[in-house]
């Protein structure tokens, strides 16, 4: 009954920080006490509490150092022009008959590079949308599209930290893991090629506004260097190139530019690294401003507190019921079908991708060993399922941020292909495993 209660203040949380437009970081804290107190009155000592609560927030570093290298990353390429050549690259290739299948072939670009669905939809995304409002375009089919390429490379990109948590909880190597990734990936991304092109034949749109166009060439040098960031980024992963060295030569690179392409005073740099880039250009300013070490703390603090969680659950055994009726459904429908339902469940529960990460770790770690299954197949179903899902969730910030920032409904989360087709050809392969002593 104490855990139902904690339960119940921890949802009553989250609802009021949705309902305020507060970060879900106060929710998970207050959580965290009411967890904690049903620990210490179930007989578990403070200081064991603790020490557990710190082993978990331990385990969160590596992805803390990557987090916060994103945030220098999310600043540096949009000062650097690194963000701006890419989408001026990419709205010179739209006509009226290919608008939709461009606006989904970006996004994914983006995502690749930047790794960030948020990152992504407020840069290439609101630019997609202007012109989509301002062409005569259907806003729910190019939603669509935005909202299935956001999401291409947060399971794929070296610069992505739900990939890096996900290889952390499931304590596999982050090359390892993205390249398991690639696997699944071809079936559903080629399907969407097809759907997002025959929707935009039947869709066109009106000619593209220049003033983006125009926009973008007065305030930045869109010039060939501007790239060598992102080709650094996508690159270096594929020669052995750990993440975080990626990233940072990335970053290294993308300031070059900003100091000597963009001409921008080094001042200017450091403070756009700390506080976010801000064009000067005032039609630039709603587009291309953010990113910066103070855009990343939210996302950090969440982290550490939902690793804190797995350290706490998985010392007191808070969770074991839960875990019981978790592993009967891996039993009976197999893994990768238990992994949806928890993915989905924990999502719509703490609305959040992280938490949904972190728990399905927690909540399944134990049914691979059981298996004598590898980590990989574990992180390799946690990438399969509840990073793409999160986004299906209309209430979970996955889904809501992207969809506030396009000012569209979640009535067109049908319309992103990319979201449900990569589970559900996932669990097509593992029904076809499902009788195999490796289950993917």
């Amino acid at each position: 009954m104490d855990l139902l209660a904690a339960f119940g203040i921890f949802l009553a949380c989250v609802a009021g920080c949705m309902i305020k437009e507060l970060s879900l970081f106060w929710a998970l804290l207050a959580g965290f006490v009411c967890f904690f107190a049903v620990g210490v009155r179930r007989g578990t000592p403070v200081p064991d509490l603790t020490r557990m609560a710190l082993g978990g927030m331990a385990s969160s570093f590596k992805v803390l150092r990557i987090l916060l290298l994103l945030g220098l990353l999310t600043a540096l390429w949009r000062a650097g022009g690194t963000v701006a050549y890419f989408v001026w690259l990419g709205v010179r290739l739209i006509t009226p008959e290919t608008f939709v299948l461009v606006a989904f072939l970006l996004s994914s670009a983006f995502s690749l590079a930047f790794g960030s669905c948020f990152g992504v939809v407020g840069t290439a995304g609101v630019i997609l949308m202007t012109i989509a409002r301002g062409s005569g375009a259907n806003l729910a089919v190019t939603a669509g599209a935005v909202m299935s390429g956001i999401y291409f490379g947060e399971r794929l990109s070296p610069a992505s930290s739900s990939a890096a948590l996900t290889a952390t909880v499931a304590k596999v190597d982050q090359r390892e893991f993205q390249l398991r990734m690639w696997r699944a990936t071809p079936v559903p991304f080629l399907t969407c090629l097809v759907l997002y092109g025959a929707l935009s034949f039947l869709y066109p749109i009106r000619q593209v506004d220049a003033g983006i166009l125009s926009a973008l060439e007065e305030g930045f040098s869109l010039t060939w260097p501007a790239i060598l960031p992102a080709v650094a980024l996508l690159v270096l992963p594929w020669l052995k190139v750990s993440a975080i060295v990626s990233i940072a030569v990335s970053c290294v690179l993308a300031a070059g530019c900003a100091l000597f392409v963009q001409d921008l005073p080094l001042g200017e740099v450091f403070q756009a690294c700390v506080m976010g880039y801000r064009p000067a250009l005032p039609q630039l300013r709603e587009l291309m401003s953010g990113g910066g070490l103070i855009s990343m703390l939210s996302v950090v603090l969440i982290v550490i507190l939902s690793c804190a969680y797995s350290g706490m659950f998985s010392g007191t055994g808070l969770l074991s019921p839960v875990t019981g009726r978790v592993g009967a459904l891996a039993e009976r429908r197999g893994l990768f079908t238990a992994h949806v339902a928890v993915s989905l469940g924990c999502c719509a529960l703490f609305c959040n991708q992280t938490v949904g990460i972190v728990m399905s770790g927690q909540l399944l770690e134990e049914e691979y060993r059981r298996r004598d299954l590898p980590p990989a197949a574990l992180g390799e179903n946690i990438g399969n399922s509840v990073i793409n899902l999160a986004g299906l969730v209309p209430w979970a910030i996955a889904a809501t941020v992207p969809l506030t920032t396009m000012e569209v409904s979640p009535a067109i989360l049908p319309l992103a292909f990319y979201l449900y087709l990569l589970p559900l050809w996932c669990w097509v392969l593992s029904m076809r495993r499902k009788n195999s002593p490796k289950i993917s």
